[in-house]
């Protein structure tokens, strides 16, 4: 079952992302020209990582990666899954955590990672287990890093629906505030365990639908 999104009115006044490839530093250029700051980081030291975003993301501030919990009011996970294992969980503990990762063939997944999935979990649900002290809510993965930052996403009538799925209602709410302040139409699955309907070869996986037509297709 689907929803569509009241949010909270609740406004998410900084966001932390952590990955700075192609699809952190689009994230972080939306969220710049929405009026929302950014905190990011990666595996280079801030002092490195502050060339690169000049480039692609000049707006965003270079932290290291245990701070980037500090100060913001959710943080966007946008590394490799193959990566995870660089991530300490006990720096993402108590915040809202958003999963933007995908599963895709050609990665070497860490051993637990594979072992949850073995078991029938949706990634995220994985992710959920690992980052255990941190609130997981699916989102921003089954949308391309060039589709993100395309012009004229708010001004779109219907605006382009992404869908996201959690666990926590507050904190699903807080990410569908996120989503719209973006200048795209949140659509809120039940539960976390739906997030699979989201993934890397789903109905709905990096097509461009209206809120009404992903509706349609996630309950297919």
């Amino acid at each position: 079952m689907t929803t569509s999104c009241q949010t909270s009115g609740k406004r998410v006044e900084r966001i932390g992302i952590l990955g700075a490839g192609r699809a952190g530093t689009a994230l972080a250029r939306i969220a710049a020209e929405s009026g929302i700051p950014v905190n990011i980081a990666a595996s280079r030291p801030p002092r490195m990582l502050k060339y690169h975003l000049m480039q692609y993301a000049p707006q965003a501030v270079a932290v290291n990666a245990e701070g980037i919990a500090d100060g913001v009011g959710l943080v966007v996970l946008m590394v490799p899954q193959e990566d995870l294992d660089d991530i300490d969980p006990g720096t993402l503990a108590g915040i809202t955590l958003v999963d933007a990762t995908n599963r895709w063939q050609q990665e070497e997944l860490p051993d637990w990672f594979e072992q949850g999935l073995r078991t029938g979990l949706s990634s995220s649900e994985v992710i959920a287990g690992h980052f255990d002290q941190a609130r997981v809510v699916k989102a921003l993965n089954h949308i391309s890093h060039w589709d993100l930052d395309s012009f004229g996403r708010k001004s779109a009538n219907p605006r382009r629906a992404l869908g996201l799925a959690s666990d926590y209602p507050e904190d699903a709410l807080l990410t569908a505030g996120l989503l719209e302040a973006l200048g795209y139409e949140p659509v809120v699955l039940d539960s976390l365990a739906d997030g699979k309907l989201l993934e890397p070869g789903s109905a709905v996986f990096n097509q461009h639908l209206s809120a009404s037509g992903l509706r349609q297709l996630l309950q297919l």
